[in-house]
């Protein structure tokens, strides 16, 4: 099946899983061994150019990352389904249940791009364009958590996975992301998690580009960077099976836990905000009371 790198798992509880910017599905190996495969069936989709589905042309623009989405659910004979995503598959989880409400039923974004991209001053877009001669010392500024193996294993799957054109081509995608005039479609229950440590996708950030959503619950994840799946990985996926399948039992080990850090409690986590009502306005930055995070960017 075109871009549909693995499916793992028994489970009823359907997720279709997308991967960021820098490297393919792979970037989510970490977290794979931490899953619960009887609860759950993951689809791990690479988008055209990258991974699996390298020989195709890059997708071009959100609209056609979400297509290709949606494209590999049906594949797999998918009616209905959970997103998760990172970064640029983050902001394209949410794109794709807009264009899709009826088939996603719930959506955990990770650091996401979101509705209203992510303008950069030219300087900045030209040393992103450029680090893909070495994406190593922009990944350790993002995720200060990775240990030097991990970095070197991102940077592995970045030359493995794409080429410079690609990582091109989808750079000017999350930049560019402009859809936050059609999010009304969707009402079901969105998560946006982010790493406390991340000095790109910070809470400011998320509360000035999410402003647009119905509604939405924001999760900070306390000693993360921009990569929880690998930095806070046994934590990270409790939070987002927890979300994605709708359940609260039992209580998390100590020290493991995702630690957000404020309001009301649910499960093992306590949320930063909860989601407000499917026909409430759409949530106001002053109600997400942004974590003091760098704003500044890490170019």
């Amino acid at each position: 099946m075109p871009g549909i790198a693995a499916v793992e798992g028994t489970g009823s509880r359907r997720v279709l899983v997308l991967h960021g910017w820098a490297s393919d599905s792979t970037t989510w190996s970490v977290a794979r061994r931490s899953v619960d495969r009887r609860r759950f069936t993951y689809a791990y989709v690479d988008f055209p150019g990258y991974g699996v589905a390298r020989p195709a042309a890059p997708a071009d623009g959100v609209d056609a990352m979400a297509a290709a989405a949606l494209a590999a659910a049906d594949d797999l004979g998918w009616h209905d389904f959970g997103l998760l995503g990172h970064g640029m598959g983050g902001g394209t989880a949410i794109r794709a249940a807009h264009l899709a409400p009826e088939r996603v039923t719930g959506v955990v974004a990770l650091a996401p791009v979101g509705p209203r991209g992510m303008p950069l001053p030219a300087r900045s877009y030209e040393v992103l364009r450029g680090t893909w001669a070495d994406p190593g010392p922009v990944l350790g500024t993002l995720a200060p958590n990775l240990t030097r193996d991990q970095r070197d294993a991102l940077v592995a799957v970045t030359r493995a996975s794409l080429d410079q054109h690609v990582w091109e081509t989808y750079l000017a995608n999350w930049t560019g992301f402009d859809f936050a005039d059609a999010v009304g479609g969707y009402s079901g229950p969105i998560t946006i998690a982010y790493g406390v440590r991340d000095p790109l996708i910070t809470a400011g950030y998320l509360a000035h580009t999410m402003v647009d959503l119905r509604g939405f619950t924001l999760v900070p994840i306390e000693g993360s960077g921009h990569y929880p799946m690998v930095e806070r990985a046994p934590a990270t996926v409790r939070m987002w099976e927890d979300v994605l399948g709708d359940t609260t039992e039992g209580d998390a080990a100590d020290g493991d836990a995702v630690e957000p850090t404020r309001h009301r409690t649910k499960g093992r986590y306590r949320w930063e905000q909860r989601r407000p009502h499917p026909r409430s306005t759409p949530t106001s930055p002053r109600r997400l009371r942004p974590l003091r995070t760098r704003r500044r960017q890490p170019w």
